[in-house]
């Protein structure tokens, strides 16, 4: 669990909601101590209780400069030359680890033979993936150790003395942290929420979080953005439990309402950095499985699927009918292609070149493409494919990928066809790639 900490804090009274929440605890201790022992330093790491161990680990200079690459290894050697790592465990083949950068990230580093993998907590990691200069200088930072040299083993004493305590002593404990920190808070409430209440209870406990946590007080920038995704992450995951715990048609409910609230909230964000993106990609991903969970009238979930694809501003449900397949079963597929083949009927075709027919591109015109070739490829139908895209002719390039398909399918006589007639229809506005396409094949189809 990553938490941001409040600009002004929370004055909770801890008698008013440890009643509520205590309860929670008591049927799942070791979890909350867990949650304890992260939240009280992430960058710590489990060992023995000796409190020491011996680093075993060496990393391979040149495995770790192809990860990062020149300018990053460069200035991860600055970092560890500056004394800027502190390593905090070795378990295995895994570092743990804090780097002081623009401020203190958590790195995680993993060894196997010749390969290396890692985590960051700075955005250079968490929103473009790179090996960045905060591991390079963690892998340097354990090369320099001494073999021999214990290491502190700061999860190992955290959790040995959180061990030690009563569980009355343990609730206090994250009282007090939840009093300093909202993400903290709201995320323990969700989960006590969990625990007897019906589902309009639930559902109205979990919707005031969403609309919570996807409120965009202004609008959200770009380095502000992680730490915003990152709570509403926090409460899809508690949504995530709730299908575990059988609920999975108030999951159903709730998910509706998240696509809602996102939607709204990605018009006042950056997003640059795809985390709203992935957000919606995860809510995609609980949508089918509590679909899965609840197993919907196949017919009923066909519409509602196609609704979903042809009308959503964001592609969520881009291509559902694939991964929904098992569940659509023959009638749900039937009349998923049924609305897309009525829809598809309504829109004009284009056509340019000497047959110039202009129209305005109507907004359904790609998921409906997209809906109607999943089929076609489905069904391996070159003709069916042929005809889809044969609706749009307003451009050269659009019979140069009508003749690429058919090349690809090996008919090329069928590929000439459509390429001449394309460089006819646009005689005057030549497309060069599609003039070269169809002079290369007449020169392979002429030779013997």
């Amino acid at each position: 669990m990553i938490l941001y900490p409040l600009s002004v804090e929370l004055r909770l009274a801890p008698s008013l909601y440890a009643p509520k929440i205590a309860p929670h605890f008591s049927r799942a201790r070791t979890r909350f101590r867990n949650i304890l022992s992260k939240d009280i330093d992430h960058a710590a790491m489990t060992k023995k209780k000796s409190g020491t161990k011996a680093n075993p680990l060496r990393f391979d200079v040149e495995v770790i400069r192809a990860a990062a690459g020149d300018k990053a290894f460069g200035r991860g050697q600055a970092y560890f030359a500056g004394g800027q790592v502190e390593v905090l465990g070795i378990e295995r083949a895994e570092v743990h680890a804090r780097v002081a950068g623009t401020q203190i990230y958590r790195t995680k580093l993993r060894h196997a033979g010749r390969r290396v993998s890692g985590e960051c907590s700075c955005p250079a990691f968490s929103d473009r993936g790179d090996f960045c200069k905060h591991l390079v200088a963690t892998a340097l930072a354990v090369n320099e150790m001494e073999p021999d040299k214990p290491i502190p083993n700061y999860f190992g004493q955290i959790r040995d003395h959180l061990r030690a305590q009563s569980l009355d002593t343990l609730v206090e404990k994250i009282m007090t942290l939840a009093e300093r920190d909202l993400a903290l808070f709201r995320d323990l409430e969700l989960a006590a929420a969990t625990d007897g209440k019906d589902d309009d209870a639930l559902f109205s406990s979990f919707a005031h979080a969403i609309a919570e946590v996807t409120r965009t007080p202004g609008f959200i920038e770009y380095d502000e953005m992680r730490a915003w995704a990152s709570n509403v992450e926090a409460v899809l995951a508690r949504i995530d439990d709730l299908i575990d715990r059988d609920r999975a048609g108030l999951v159903l409910r709730l998910l509706d309402h998240f696509f809602a609230c996102m939607g709204q909230a990605l018009q006042s964000v950056d997003d640059s950095n795809g985390h709203g993106g992935r957000l919606l990609a995860r809510g995609a991903e609980l949508h089918l499985k509590a679909c899965r969970a609840v197993r919907p009238e196949p017919l009923a979930l066909a519409r509602d699927l196609f609704r979903r694809e042809t009308e959503g501003e964001w592609d969520t449900f881009r291509g559902a009918s694939e991964p929904y397949r098992d569940l659509l079963g023959t009638a749900g597929l039937a009349e998923y292609r049924r609305l897309a083949e009525a829809a598809w009927a309504d829109i004009k075709p284009l056509r340019g070149g000497a047959r110039r027919v202009r129209d305005d591109r109507s907004p359904l015109y790609h998921p409906l493409q997209s809906i109607l070739e999943s089929f076609a490829v489905r069904e391996g139908d070159i003709d069916a494919m042929i005809a889809i895209r044969a609706k749009d002719l307003s451009s050269a390039y659009a019979y140069l990928q009508i003749a690429k398909l058919c090349a690809d399918h090996a008919r090329m006589a069928d590929a000439l066809k459509w390429a001449e007639e394309g460089v006819w229809q646009f005689e005057d506005d030549p497309d060069k790639r599609l003039v070269a396409f169809a002079a290369g094949l007449r020169h392979r189809l002429r030779s013997p």
